[in-house]
């Protein structure tokens, strides 16, 4: 089934450079774009209760990111994947990559886990960040370093995480 879903995927790289420029940038830059942009929420200047909710906020991300990439390098030490550039000559790689294990994604996990902890706060951000996290996990697979699975594996534990970082930083949902 990975082999159908990532032929599905990857056979549209390397066909239209805008597409090859996006699917680039979504699978290797804009993971360096969310965290930053969550860790703005800190420093957004208002009234001092709903500042001390955004901080609190930040605090549910760090948490779910952590307790995500703790939970990939667990996965990681008890499966290992070759990476569909390595086991099969037919995808086409568009950046360059280690031929380390592929399972699971650690961009997807940090993605999956912001948006599982924001979809909590203010559910119009959150289905943002899932869309822009469902894109990195898209992108991955389309540039030809992961498999569906390697993305798959984790989208619902970080999600989960993201709602246990949630909880345990501010209670009841938001809005």
């Amino acid at each position: 089934m990975d082999n159908l879903i990532e032929d599905q995927i990857n056979e549209w790289a390397g066909h239209i450079s805008a597409v090859d420029t996006l699917m680039k940038f979504a699978a290797t830059d804009l993971i360096y774009l969310v965290v930053p942009l969550a860790f703005a929420l800190w420093f957004v200047p208002g009234v001092s209760t709903e500042r001390a909710l955004r901080q609190r906020v930040w605090l549910a991300v760090m948490t779910s990111v952590i307790a995500g990439l703790l939970l990939a390098t667990l996965v990681t030490r008890l499966h290992s994947d070759a990476r569909p550039f390595v086991s099969r000559s037919e995808t086409r790689l568009l950046v360059s990559h280690a031929a380390d294990n592929g399972f699971p994604s650690e961009h997807a996990t940090v993605s999956f886990a912001v948006a599982g902890t924001l979809i909590w706060w203010r559910r119009w951000i959150g289905f943002i960040a899932i869309f822009l996290a469902s894109l990195v996990g898209f992108a991955r697979v389309f540039v030809g370093v992961h498999w569906p699975s390697d993305i798959a594996a984790l989208v619902t534990t970080t999600a989960a995480s993201g709602s246990i970082g949630h909880w345990s930083s501010l209670g009841a949902p938001c809005r």
